[in-house]
């Protein structure tokens, strides 16, 4: 009951109206906006439609009834947040702004952050009464072998699985719990449920007693008797769960998926959620647009200033390195004379960042005046905007690499491009002019890769507006 979203989106919808009750009575005195009545129950319809496409995109990893206090806030106010996103670009981009009151707006949002995480603990507390019933668990078997039968069943002790119970417990692979092992004793004397010493104990306890689902977990166990235990249970009509570890595999499993017509573990060292990505592409498209709207502003005082210190183009174009090895044209203000690529040659010897991957620095003779500039302001990156736009790169990632560079690229280091590159990212808003270690550069980049979230993006974008603003690490 309690993993259906429409359960529980049923008491956001509730929360969602008192709140806009109770901002309208607030507001206006009245359960409706007295300048425009019909309005007034119109945007409760269109705000309980935009829930419910924020909540179909967004998901939280970690299940309702599993999440703490704390965590359940940061859902709310995660949730609430792509509301007003999505209603502010409703609102004015339809030319509706003359029909709400901002006030009312806001003072919605604020009942609903607050009442919508007051409806969830009630709703929490309410299902942790119900499931601490005996009578409203699931029995649950575990099968396991002697060397993890222990490890097993803390795991599920630790695991939260409040719906569940562990009814009976039994060890199948090469020899049994040995009664003289203080390990596995807790095992035997029934601490976690009834203990069963053979197959044959198993299936007449299972003839007679509740048992809902199975759990088995016996790795490198002979394949053909653990089919044809997985249909004895089946035929009693109980529900098995086989962990990744039974078939023999080292790699720490990730997730299980569809493949086509296959069933498949994926592994990777970190996986994206599809829906996390979706909405950091939507949040890159508005920031695209309005950078974009910015660079083609200071083009036009910029660009006059770079081709008369240095005639030549005033876009540079160069080719870069993006997600997973792709290839495209990357876009800047052009800082550097027009024979800089030309130049580099002799000053790879001056080169400052270590191990000669990424090049750097400090006094460039190829920097012309209007370059140090706007390289100082970050307005050199401006153009990148289109770039974001066009799909290549995000508002926030990892740094592009040249072809040259990444042609000289050792096999962890190709990671760092797992995820879309971006205008500014960790290593750039981490002090990168003292950075001289390329591998310094890939850590930080691993580290915002492992942990990357929407909301760690929004705090590097404002730490990125900081940088810039106190012109902190570029040069």
């Amino acid at each position: 009951m309690w993993k259906n979203r429409s359960f529980y989106a049923l008491v956001d919808v509730a929360a969602i109206a008192v709140s806009y009750m109770l901002a309208l009575l607030v507001r206006f005195g009245s359960l409706q906006d007295p300048n425009w009545p019909a309005a007034s129950w119109v945007f409760l319809i269109v705000i309980v439609l935009i829930y419910f496409l924020v909540a179909f995109f967004y998901q939280p990893s970690v299940e309702f009834i599993k999440r703490k206090g704390r965590d359940e806030l940061k859902v709310v106010l995660i949730r609430n947040f792509y509301m007003v996103m999505l209603l502010s670009v409703l609102i004015y981009g339809a030319k509706f702004s003359g029909m709400i009151s901002r006030l009312l707006f806001g003072i919605f949002i604020l009942y609903d952050c607050l009442l919508m995480y007051l409806f969830r603990m009630i709703l929490k507390s309410v299902l942790l009464i119900y499931y601490q019933k005996p009578e409203n668990k699931k029995k649950l078997l575990v099968c396991a072998n002697e060397s993890n039968v222990l490890k097993v069943l803390h795991k599920l002790q630790n695991s939260n699985l409040y719906n569940y119970e562990i009814s009976a417990v039994t060890v199948l692979g090469p020899g049994l719990i040995n009664g003289e092992n203080p390990k596995t004793n807790a095992v035997k004397h029934g601490e976690f449920g009834t203990y069963m010493e053979s197959v044959d104990d198993l299936l007449e306890y299972l003839r007679s007693q509740v048992v809902d689902e199975a759990l088995i977990s016996i790795p490198e166990y002979d394949k053909k008797q653990l089919s044809g235990f997985i249909q004895k249970l089946e035929r009693m009509g109980i529900a098995v769960h086989v962990t990744v570890n039974t078939f023999g595999l080292q790699e720490k499993e990730k997730t299980i998926s569809r493949f086509g017509v296959y069933h498949v573990l994926t592994y990777a060292p970190r996986i994206f959620n599809e829906t996390d990505l979706f909405l950091k592409r939507c949040m890159d498209i508005c920031g695209g647009l309005v950078g974009v709207v910015l660079t083609l502003i200071l083009g036009a005082f910029v660009g006059p200033a770079i081709y008369l210190e240095s005639p030549g183009p005033i876009i540079f174009k160069q080719t870069r390195i993006g997600t997973n090895g792709r290839r495209f044209h990357i876009y800047k203000f052009r800082s550097m004379y027009a024979d800089a690529e030309e130049r580099l040659k002799d000053l790879e010897a001056k080169n400052e960042m270590q191990g000669g991957l990424m090049f750097k620095m400090k006094d460039d003779p190829r920097i012309t005046r209007v370059g140090k500039f706007i390289r100082k302001t970050s307005i050199d990156e401006f153009p990148q905007f289109f770039n974001v736009l066009k799909g290549d790169m995000s508002l926030v990632g990892t740094r592009p690499p040249t072809e040259k560079e990444f042609l000289k690229y050792e096999e962890w280091h190709k990671r760092r491009l797992s995820l879309k590159p971006g205008i500014t990212g960790l290593w750039q808003v981490s002090g990168r002019s003292s950075i001289t270690e390329f591998e310094d550069v890939v850590k930080l980049d691993l580290e915002y890769i492992d942990n990357w979230s929407i909301w760690e993006d929004i705090r590097i974008l404002f730490k990125t507006v900081l940088v810039v603003l106190f012109q902190r690490g570029a040069e």
